[in-house]
């Protein structure tokens, strides 16, 4: 129970058994860590901290409806088995959003067809937790955070090589959890007030007025603030597909916002050792900004998919602040300019021979979200593990009516 969670609170959140707090909407960071944790979270009650006081019994339920619920003390609840043998595997590839090493290998046994997004932020604040850009110049930290880093990687040949070992282990169970299923790892994507909480992030982050459209994403990658940071992940992730061998991997760039961040960061990672086309490598990019959308036949030329992120694509389609508790009622996946735009982009991947995908929050919260996907004829849907199931069983339903599918397996 807290005001609010951030993303060096990971340690703190696996061990939980429910996340209470004061602040926070349904797509803000306790929300999409605790799904992944399949632990149940409810955000933005304002009064968590003032009503609930440490001691207290009490119940968490998040499966009633869109509005979860705190009971006082413990109650009844049943558990539901389902024969997975008898769930056949629907033409539209369902996907998992997994971000946590730790839960990879006991997630992999779901009927799944990958995982279509793995965040790296998980493993940075959780596994290696300080700034990246800390680890390659510790001299310009103070006494204190030099005296952190020192100690956290004392058995390492040196801070950078820290974090390439570290990211690499983190992302490479993931992947081998999963292997030869793909698995879509998304390049950092952590806003300015993100990094700053990790060590040594304030010396190298400015305060923003705005972080959820500031410095984030890819135009930190080839920046001079971030750039030796950047290269320091492109290592991890050669070392994931070179030597790990998991080629299973697919690359994703966040945030890119014009064709000409697309190019400079492309060309970074080719000259970092990440060409794409070499060793099958394929580099996807979220389809998380309206200027996506409108110039999609451009991006086409630079990437080889591309996966709807319906959480930034809804608060900047409909301008609502998606952290934001006061204007909450405002931020629907299901508002039909969102599903229009969303609708423009399965079209505009299809039309380019581009692999279209989703990995918000939309379809997982919302079963009319998922079917309108699979009418699209969107490629993939990657949901939180505890909807996979139910989701999965409602979209071979769909396809039957459809007149699609089954798809068959070896």
């Amino acid at each position: 129970v807290a005001d609010t969670t951030s993303p060096d609170w990971g340690t703190v959140m696996k061990s939980a058994a429910a996340i209470v707090t004061n602040r926070g909407g349904r797509t803000c960071h306790a929300a999409i860590v605790a799904r992944e944790l399949g632990i149940p979270a409810i955000v933005g009650t304002d009064a968590a901290t003032r009503l609930i006081r440490t001691g207290d019994m009490i119940s968490v339920s998040c499966a009633e409806g869109d509005v979860g619920k705190v009971y006082d003390g413990p109650i009844a609840f049943e558990v539901e088995s389902v024969d997975l043998s008898t769930l056949t595997a629907p033409a539209t590839h369902v996907m998992m959003n997994v971000g946590n090493p730790d839960i990879a290998f006991g997630l992999a046994p779901l009927p799944n067809d990958g995982v279509g997004l793995a965040r790296m932020e998980f493993i940075i604040a959780d596994s290696i937790k300080a700034h990246p850009m800390a680890l390659v110049h510790p001299e310009r930290l103070g006494e204190r955070e030099r005296a952190e880093i020192a100690r956290l990687t004392a058995n390492y040949a040196s801070p950078s090589e820290f974090f390439v070992k570290r990211l690499s282990e983190g992302v490479g169970t993931i992947a081998a959890a999963f292997y030869p299923k793909p698995v879509v790892v998304r390049m950092s994507d952590f806003k300015s007030n993100e990094y700053a909480s990790l060590l040594g992030g304030e010396v190298f982050e400015m305060q923003e007025a705005n972080p959820m459209i500031g410095f984030r994403g890819a135009s930190r990658y080839a920046h001079p603030a971030y750039r030796e940071g950047f290269a320091l992940e492109c290592a991890a992730m050669t070392r994931v597909r070179d030597e790990m061998g998991l080629t299973n991997i697919t690359l994703m760039i966040p945030f890119c916002r014009r064709i000409e961040e697309a190019e400079k960061v492309i060309s970074l990672m080719r000259e970092l050792g990440l060409e794409r086309g070499k060793n099958g490598l394929e580099i996807y990019v979220m389809c998380e900004i309206p200027n996506n959308v409108m110039l999609i036949d451009q991006f086409s030329k630079h990437f080889d998919g591309f996966s709807i992120g319906s959480n930034d694509l809804t608060q900047l389609t409909l301008g609502v602040d998606r952290d934001s508790e006061i204007v909450a009622f405002d931020f629907d996946e299901r508002d039909e300019g969102v599903k229009e735009i969303i609708r423009l982009a399965v079209e505009g991947a299809k039309r380019n021979g581009r692999h279209s995908g989703i990995c918000g929050q939309a379809p997982s919260d919302y079963p009319e979200i998922a079917e309108f996907l699979v009418r699209l004829g969107i490629d993939s849907i990657s949901l939180n593990p505890d909807t996979v199931l139910q989701t999965t069983r409602r979209i071979v339903d769909l396809e039957k009516r459809l007149g699609r599918g089954p798809r068959k397996t070896d």
